[in-house]
């Protein structure tokens, strides 16, 4: 029986993953075979100006998947029968296993108005970034008002999707990502079609932002309707948005916290992006921002066994069931550092050839990739052992990320005069290694019980040195 019960737990956790790996995939499309044709069909400046859509794009995405942790960890632990969502730190085993329909609906609404503030927070910093990086390419086109068009069409889409994170949150917490995520892949490979087509046609840049935002804005009603659907199963549930005071005085402190840190650090290193796109040459700007955009999908990815795996991991901290979150932990971040390291050398590998095919004028050195993939992958390390740690719902990533943030600024202020492009990834992974990690780790590790040299061995330590060594031999 119980062999049949792993085998079933197997099965699930592997349909959460393959759901999410579709979606990534979906969500890449755009990043890795739009650029291509946007290279060929636009001069260099307004290349430029897509991917600084695309970036702002991507800071919303990683600002809301960080935010709506909060709310996943909320739902989640409702559904495993808590009776308060504050601190999980020490937490004995219960035999409890209904779920709280009275929690998971108040935490519903207060996730509900929690989320409409974070759009209109969302709408602000998305506005503000994109004409503040825009401006010196769009005067270049004086003539062509519809680029600001555009640009509004990516803003508003953002801040869209900022109040969609509802939705997703509680699909994932109610733990529904395979259903929720399949739907999310339908939607975003409509966009990446819709985008080609206008692209193949001959639309401009308001015509394809327009196409690719349309199916996006269509997904979050769908899942909105999913969520809907879900409330009726469940007897009692109420819906709602209110400004709950004590669930909200519950779920403010890791909100804020966790709202705050990645803005900071998502802020300063995809912002460094749109700051050199005020400086840089328009070739040089759409190789680095076109590399940035590449990461991320790359990383998410890449992070996805250990991601979906953090709703259980919350039920397990609210049942105190230590040693099934060390194994769990241990092989999906294992398996992430793997995919990491593995798309990285093989992205290095392909760019040359990939852009070459379609006679493109931006090139992007593989040096410069492979420093921004060691970077991301510090960053993953980083985070998965903050989000371990997050699931005793202690939050400490405005400490992490807003110390790294500050050490970043610094050293690229110090190193942009003699590194040049190099010096964003050189800077981000010396922020990295100096602060964010070791605060990280040094939570993560006692919490759990972790053997720090046994367990990085069997984790990240094989993998990056695959990274290192191809560093080494690019600049032999």
């Amino acid at each position: 029986m119980g062999a049949k019960r792993f085998s079933r737990l197997h099965t699930l956790l592997l349909a959460r993953s393959v759901a999410t790996w579709a979606t990534y995939i979906s969500k890449a499309l755009p990043v890795f075979l739009l650029p291509p044709f946007i290279f060929v069909r636009f001069a260099p400046e307004e290349a430029a100006i897509w991917f600084i859509f695309i970036t702002l794009q991507g800071m919303q995405l990683l600002i809301a998947a960080s935010t709506d942790q909060p709310m996943v960890r909320g739902f989640a632990y409702a559904l495993g029968g808590a009776t308060q969502v504050r601190d999980m730190r020490n937490v004995k085993p219960s035999g409890q296993s209904e779920p709280n329909i009275a929690l998971l609906s108040r935490v519903w609404s207060a996730s509900a108005f929690a989320h409409i503030l974070i759009a209109i927070a969302t709408l602000a910093l998305l506005g503000a970034m994109g004409v503040w990086s825009a401006a010196p390419l769009i005067s270049t086109h004086s003539q062509d008002q519809s680029l600001w068009a555009a640009l509004a069409v990516f803003v508003l889409g953002g801040a869209l999707r900022a109040y969609g994170g509802l939705h997703v949150s509680y699909l994932m917490g109610v733990d529904r990502i395979p259903l929720l995520r399949w739907w999310e892949a339908a939607f975003w490979l409509l966009a990446f079609i819709s985008a080609l087509t206008t692209l193949l046609s001959g639309g401009g840049l308001l015509a394809l932002a327009i196409a690719y935002q349309i199916p996006l804005a269509l997904n979050i009603g769908w899942n909105a309707w999913l969520c809907r659907r879900d409330h009726r199963a469940r007897s009692g549930f109420q819906t709602g948005v209110r400004a709950d005071r004590d669930i909200l005085a519950q779920m403010w402190p890791s909100i804020w916290r966790t709202g705050l840190g990645t803005t900071l650090f998502v802020g300063t290193t995809q912002g460094a992006g749109l700051y050199y796109a005020t400086v840089g040459e328009a070739q040089d700007v759409a190789a680095f921002l076109f590399a940035m955009s590449l990461i991320r999908p790359l990383g998410q990815f890449a992070q996805v066994p250990f991601m979906t795996k953090l709703p259980r991991l919350a039920r397990l901290q609210a049942a105190g069931e230590r040693v099934a979150q060390r194994q769990i932990a241990q092989r999906s971040m294992m398996l992430s550092y793997i995919l990491h390291a593995g798309l990285v050398l093989t992205i290095a590998a392909s760019l040359p050839i990939v852009l070459s095919l379609r006679g493109s004028e931006v090139q992007v050195p593989q040096l410069l990739w492979l420093l921004i993939g060691l970077a991301g992958y510090l960053q993953k390390m980083g985070s998965m052992h903050l989000q371990l740690y997050t699931t005793t719902n202690h939050v400490l990533l405005h400490w992490a990320n807003g110390l790294a943030a500050v050490m970043f600024v610094g050293f690229v202020a110090a190193l942009l005069p003699s590194l040049g492009v190099y010096s964003f990834p050189v800077a981000n992974t010396l922020a990295l290694m100096l602060v964010y990690i070791p605060i990280s780790v040094c939570h993560s590790y006692p919490a759990y019980g972790l053997p720090i040299a046994t367990f990085e061995m069997k984790t990240s330590l094989g993998p990056i040195s695959l990274i290192l060594a191809a560093i080494f031999w690019i600049q032999a």
